[in-house]
C-alpha cells in the first residue's frame, strides 16, 4: 500500500505544478480571452487526463499488490498441506 501513498503525493505536487504554470500563462498571455479560454480549457483537460492515468496506475498497483497476497497465502496453505500428509504418510 506504500506505492499508492507516494504517488498520490506525486499527484499533487503534479497538479501544484500545473495550476502554477496555469496561473503563469494566464498572468503572461496578454491576449484576447478567448485564446485564455482555450488555453485554460486545454490545461483542465491535460491535468484530467493525468489524474485519469495516475488513478489507473494506483489501481494496477492495488491489483498487483491483492494477487501477490493471495499467491503467497496459497504458496502457504500447499506448504502447511505438504507438511501435513508428509507428517501422516510417517
Amino acid at each position: 500500500m506504500i506505492p499508492g501513498i507516494t504517488i498520490t503525493n506525486l499527484m499533487i505536487v503534479i497538479t501544484m505544478i500545473i495550476i502554477i504554470m496555469t496561473i503563469i500563462i494566464i498572468v503572461v498571455t496578454t491576449t484576447t480571452t478567448i485564446t485564455t479560454i482555450i488555453i485554460i480549457i486545454i490545461i483542465i483537460i491535460i491535468i484530467i487526463i493525468i489524474i485519469i492515468i495516475i488513478i489507473i496506475i494506483i489501481i494496477i498497483i492495488i491489483i498487483i499488490s491483492i494477487s501477490i497476497i493471495i499467491i503467497s497465502i496459497s504458496i502457504s496453505i500447499i506448504i502447511i498441506i505438504m507438511t501435513n500428509v508428509k507428517s501422516s504418510s510417517l
